[in-house]
C-alpha cells in the first residue's frame, strides 16, 4: 500500500504533470490537423451549393443535402470500380496471408541447409526492387496484363510482412511444435492447426496492411489495366478529382447553370468519402489486433 501511494505521489509530481499536459495538447493538435481535411470533405459533400460557393463550409455541413451522394451512388461505373477494388483487396489479402505464412514458417521453426541464403534472398527484395519495366514484362509474359490478377499476383509476398510474421512465430513456444512432431503431425498440419490459430493478432495486422495497400493502390492499375471497365476505385477517383471526368463515369451534374458550376466540387468530395468509407468501417474491428500484433511481433527476435 505504501509503495503504491508513493508511486501515485511520484506520478503527480510537477515534471510528470507538465509532460502529461504538453503531451495531451500535442496529441489534440495532431488530431485536429489529421481530422480537419476529412471533416471538411464530408461537410462540403453534404452542404448546399450556395454555402460551398461562398467558401463558408468548414467542419459542419450547411444546408444539408444528399444530392451529390445520390449521383455518385447511382453511377454504375462507380459501383463496378468499387467491386473491382473489393476483388483485388480481398483476393490479395487471402493469397498473401497464405504465402506469407508458408514463407515465414521455415524461418522460425525449421533448420535446413541454405537457410541463411533463403533469408538473405528475402531481405534482398527489401533493399532492391526489380523495377516497373521488369515487373511489367513478367506480367506480359504471363498474359496477365489488363487483368485484375496482375494487381493480385504482383505484390503477393512482401518481405517486410515475412519478417514481421517470422518474428511473431518465434514468440510461440517451440515445445508446441515439438509435441506436434511427436504426435505425428506434418509441417502443414502444425502450421494450420497450431501456429495459425495462435497468430491471429499478427495475421490480422498484416491483413489490414494488405487491404489498405491494395485498396489505395493507384500505380498498379494505371500500369497494368487498359480497359476502363476493369479500373479500380482509386483510378476512377483520380479521374474525377483531378481531371473532372464526370461524364465518362456517369456522374455529371444536371440542373440549372448554377448547379452545373458548383456541383462538381460536391461530387468530388462525395466520391472521396465513398472511397474512404470502407477503410473507416474496417479499421475499428481490426484495431485491437493491429496494436497487439505490432507489439507482440516486436518483442522477441
Amino acid at each position: 500500500m505504501k509503495v503504491a501511494a508513493m508511486n501515485k505521489v511520484k506520478d503527480l509530481s510537477m515534471p510528470n504533470m507538465l509532460f502529461t499536459i504538453m503531451n495531451t495538447v500535442f496529441m489534440l493538435v495532431i488530431c485536429v490537423i489529421t481530422l480537419f481535411p476529412v471533416l471538411n470533405v464530408l461537410a462540403v459533400s453534404l452542404s448546399a451549393d450556395v454555402y460551398v460557393y461562398s467558401g463558408s463550409v468548414t467542419f459542419f455541413p450547411r444546408g444539408l443535402q444528399f444530392d451529390s451522394y445520390k449521383k455518385v451512388l447511382s453511377a454504375a461505373s462507380i459501383w463496378r470500380s468499387f467491386l473491382n477494388s473489393i476483388i483485388v483487396a480481398g483476393f490479395s489479402c487471402i493469397f498473401s496471408l497464405i504465402f506469407t505464412s508458408l514463407a515465414s514458417y521455415p524461418l522460425a521453426f525449421c533448420e535446413f541447409h541454405g537457410k541463411k541464403i533463403y533469408t538473405f534472398m528475402i531481405l534482398l527484395t527489401m533493399w532492391f526492387s526489380g523495377g516497373i519495366i521488369p515487373s511489367f514484362m513478367v506480367m506480359q509474359k504471363l498474359h496477365l496484363v489488363n487483368t485484375l490478377w496482375a494487381l493480385i499476383i504482383g505484390p503477393l509476398i512482401v518481405a517486410y510482412h515475412v519478417i514481421i510474421l517470422r518474428t511473431f512465430y518465434k514468440s510461440i513456444p517451440v515445445s508446441l511444435v515439438e509435441s506436434a512432431y511427436i504426435d505425428g503431425a506434418n509441417e502443414f498440419s502444425i502450421l494450420l492447426k497450431i501456429i495459425a490459430p495462435l497468430s491471429k493478432a499478427a495475421l490480422a495486422t498484416i491483413a489490414l496492411w494488405i487491404i489498405v495497400a491494395r485498396w489505395n493502390d493507384f500505380m498498379g492499375p494505371i500500369i497494368y489495366l487498359r480497359d476502363n471497365h476493369k479500373y479500380t476505385l482509386q483510378v476512377v477517383l483520380r479521374d474525377i478529382v483531378l481531371t473532372a471526368s464526370y461524364g465518362a463515369y456517369g456522374v455529371s451534374g444536371t440542373g440549372s447553370a448554377e448547379m452545373e458550376s458548383l456541383l462538381p466540387e460536391q461530387i468530388r468530395n462525395a466520391t472521396i468519402m465513398f472511397a474512404l468509407a470502407p477503410m473507416l468501417l474496417i479499421y475499428p474491428f481490426l484495431q485491437k489486433y493491429f496494436v497487439k500484433g505490432v507489439m507482440l511481433g516486436s518483442i522477441k527476435e
